[in-house]
C-alpha cells in the first residue's frame, strides 16, 4: 500500500491518535479540517493541513489530489440533522471525491452496533448508511466498527458527579484509542484488509459502571458512579442549557437494551488484538 493518506476529521478524540499512528508508521499524512488553525496547533509541520468541509464537495478536491488513501472520522455529536448532513452526506461526498481522484483505499470509523442493516434507530442507521456510501463508491474500502472507547470516560463526569444515564446492565468491549489506531494503520498496510468490515473490541467486556468506577478510583476518588433514570434525565433536559443531555438520552436508551454481539476474531487475527486494560489506561490517562 502506498504511503500518502488524507485523514478527514483528524483533530478529534479518535481522529488524533489515528493521525499520529500513521505518522509514526511512516505515512505522509494530510488532514482535512474545518478549523485549520486547530490542526496546525496539534500537528505543527508534521502534516499538511487542508481547509475543507465534507458538506461542500468542491472544498474536498484540493485535499484529495495525489492521495493514495483516505480515512474518515466524522462526529455528528448525536444530532439528527448532523447525522444526515455530516455522517451520511459528508461521507458520501468524501467517497465520491476519492473515487474521482483515483484513491486506492478508503475507510471510516463506524460502530460495533452496526451489522450492515438498518433498524430504525438513527444512531445505528447513520452508521449503516455511511458504510454504504463507501461500499457503493467502488473504491476498495475498509470499515472499522469499534466498541466503546476508554477515552469517552471523562465525558461521564458532569457537574462534579460521575453520571450514567439509565441502568446500563450490558457489557461492552471497551478499548483504548491507541490500540485501535494501530489496527487502523495495519489495515491500510495490508491488501488483504480491503473490502472488509472489522469489529474492534478490547480485552474484556465490562459494564459502564465497572469501567467508570475504575476511572473514578484513580482520578476522582471522591466520586462514585451514579445512575440517573431516563425519566429524571428527560426532566433535567427541559432546563436551559441542557441541549447536550437531550441529545444523549436516546443514544443511551439504545445501549441499555441492546447487547453487543460483535465478533472481533478476524480483526484480532489480521490486525493484532487490543490488549490495553482499563486498569492500564486509567494510569496512563491525563487530561
Amino acid at each position: 500500500m502506498s504511503k500518502r493518506i488524507l485523514i478527514v476529521g483528524g483533530t478529534g478524540m479518535l481522529g488524533r491518535p489515528v493521525s499520529f499512528e500513521f505518522l509514526k508508521s511512516g505515512f505522509e499524512v494530510s488532514v482535512l479540517s474545518t478549523n485549520p488553525e486547530k490542526a496546525k496547533n496539534i500537528f505543527g509541520d508534521k502534516v499538511k493541513v487542508f481547509e475543507g468541509d465534507v458538506t461542500d464537495p468542491e472544498s474536498l478536491k484540493p485535499a484529495m489530489e495525489n492521495q493514495d488513501a483516505v480515512y474518515i472520522n466524522l462526529n455528528s455529536e448525536l444530532d439528527k440533522t448532523k447525522y444526515e448532513q455530516i455522517e451520511i452526506g459528508g461521507t458520501g461526498n468524501v467517497a465520491q471525491a476519492a473515487k474521482v481522484a483515483g484513491v486506492k483505499r478508503i475507510g471510516n470509523i463506524s460502530g460495533a452496533s452496526s451489522h450492515g442493516e438498518e433498524s430504525g434507530v438513527i444512531y445505528r442507521d447513520a452508521k449503516v448508511k455511511a458504510e454504504r456510501k463507501l461500499i457503493e463508491s467502488g473504491v476498495p474500502y475498509t470499515i472499522f466498527r469499534p466498541s466503546w472507547f476508554y477515552e469517552s470516560l471523562p465525558n461521564f463526569i458532569q457537574m462534579g458527579r460521575a453520571v450514567i444515564l439509565g441502568d446500563q446492565p450490558m457489557k461492552f468491549g471497551w478499548l483504548a484509542a491507541s490500540d485501535y489506531a494501530k489496527q487502523v494503520v495495519k489495515a491500510y498496510q495490508l491488501e488483504t484488509a480491503a473490502n472488509k468490515c472489522f469489529y474492534h473490541l478490547g480485552p474484556a467486556k465490562l459494564t459502564m459502571e465497572a469501567v467508570l468506577e475504575k476511572f473514578c478510583d484513580y482520578h476522582y476518588p471522591e466520586l462514585k458512579p451514579e445512575h440517573v433514570s431516563f425519566f429524571q434525565a428527560k426532566m433535567f433536559s427541559k432546563l436551559p442549557g441542557m441541549g447536550k443531555l437531550k441529545l444523549a438520552i436516546p443514544f443511551f436508551e439504545y445501549f441499555e437494551t441492546n447487547n453487543e454481539t460483535a465478533d472481533p476474531t478476524e480483526a484480532n487475527e489480521l490486525l493484532g488484538a487490543n490488549l490495553t486494560t482499563v486498569e492500564q489506561w486509567v494510569k496512563e490517562y491525563s487530561d
